[in-house]
């Protein structure tokens, strides 16, 4: 904040009393200071809605002190210091209840100009320490005021880089949700096709939550589209393993210097051979698979991606029944649920999809958190993959 000049308004019908106070204002050791006067108290009010004070010295008389308030009011919060002839207790108790930061007899202006000077500047810095603090508020909300328009930007790239909440390929129907606990997610998914019997889908959780995360997200997307590239370059037998795919994420992610990591499931349906190869990075709780034998968690571990140089990521493939779904959960999940511990969450979660097979994530999301209030803890994302 730039220093600027400080003014003062002296309020008087007595041109020998503003003398005195001016001369005691140019011997004292207050820099950038301009003085005003005004030779009445209606004056003073028109004065003090054409220009900013710091500081307002006024003479009220006996008579007018019914002024004082009017003028302390219009002049707040800045300090206004009042001057009173042959004041008793009573006089200046009162011009202190309606707001007057200091109270002088108008002959100690004279006898005690020391004490006066002193107590101006008291009130000099206070004004200042008061107009400080409007600037860098008035700076900290044009900050929130950007940062704002920028996450709300930031949102709306995130929104559109995600697929659609509902998508059918390959003979698959895909659904998600994200609810952020923040403005920003660092959960993320995508279903992607390959050609007319492929697909390549996951979820991802960043760790942390917010604007930080929501950016590893966007390169996440670019390093994914890579992914579906390769896969559509090749044949079948020729596809790239999806370890490997993570390892590339892994490395590319430390590269980037960001600190961050994510936990990932990265899944590849091939619907001619009816397999689905998944890869998982730190991924909990594992996805869950439902068809006519029931509802159960996958199989797999796996270290988180982007936090170890030379991660071991667990890769699998299993057969699909015809219809089928598999329905993937952020770890955002489990620290909404009442049960005490993990086991039993991850339970109530199986028996939850088993019971409500075929459902939407929407409705998985409503009947998992309907004993719980409150903002979410961290991000929740749920994804399904229906075949049929």
């Amino acid at each position: 904040m730039s220093h600027t000049t400080q003014k003062i308004l002296i309020v008087d019908h007595s041109t020998a009393l503003i003398d005195r106070i001016f001369d005691l204002l140019n011997e004292s050791s207050i820099l950038d200071l301009r003085v005003s006067t005004s030779f009445s108290l209606s004056d003073a009010k028109e004065k003090l809605g054409d220009t900013d004070f710091a500081l307002v010295i006024a003479r009220v008389p006996k008579a007018k002190q019914s002024l004082c308030h009017d003028l302390i009011e219009l002049h707040s919060p800045n300090p206004v210091l009042i001057l009173l002839d042959d004041p008793d207790g009573s006089d200046v108790f009162s011009a202190l209840r309606v707001g007057a930061s200091d109270v002088f007899d108008v002959v100690d202006v004279t006898r005690h100009s020391q004490a006066f000077l002193d107590a101006v500047e008291r009130l000099m810095g206070w004004a200042r320490t008061l107009e400080e603090n409007r600037f860098y508020r008035e700076e900290l909300e044009q900050s929130l005021s950007e940062l704002k328009a920028d996450q709300q930007a930031a949102y709306h790239i995130q929104r559109n880089m995600m697929p659609a909440e509902t998508i059918e390929i390959c003979g698959i129907k895909a659904e998600h949700q994200i609810t952020p606990s923040l403005y920003l997610s660092g959960d993320f998914v995508d279903v992607v096709p390959v050609d007319d019997q492929r697909m390549v889908f996951y979820l991802a959780d960043v760790s942390g939550h917010g604007a930080s995360s929501a950016l590893v997200t966007v390169l996440l997307k670019n390093m994914t589209q890579s992914l579906v590239r390769d896969y559509r370059d090749v044949s079948p037998d020729e596809l790239p393993s999806l370890g490997d795919v993570l390892q590339r994420i892994n490395t590319e992610l430390l590269e980037t210097g960001v600190g961050k990591h994510l936990s990932m499931f990265l899944g590849a349906i091939d619907r001619n051979s009816g397999l689905l190869h998944y890869a998982v990075g730190g991924h909990h709780p594992m996805p869950l698979l439902t068809d006519t034998r029931g509802t159960r968690y996958l199989e797999g571990r796996g270290m988180p991606v982007g936090l170890f140089e030379q991660p071991i990521y667990d890769e699998r493939s299993i057969e699909l029944e015809s219809s089928f779904q598999i329905t993937l959960f952020s770890d955002g999940i489990l620290e909404v649920l009442p049960q005490k511990d993990i086991l039993s969450r991850e339970e109530y979660v199986r028996a939850v999809v088993d019971n409500l097979r075929g459902s939407s994530p929407e409705k998985l999301k409503a009947s998992l958190t309907a004993s719980y209030s409150g903002e979410a803890p961290d991000d929740i994302a749920i994804m399904t993959v229906v075949g049929w």
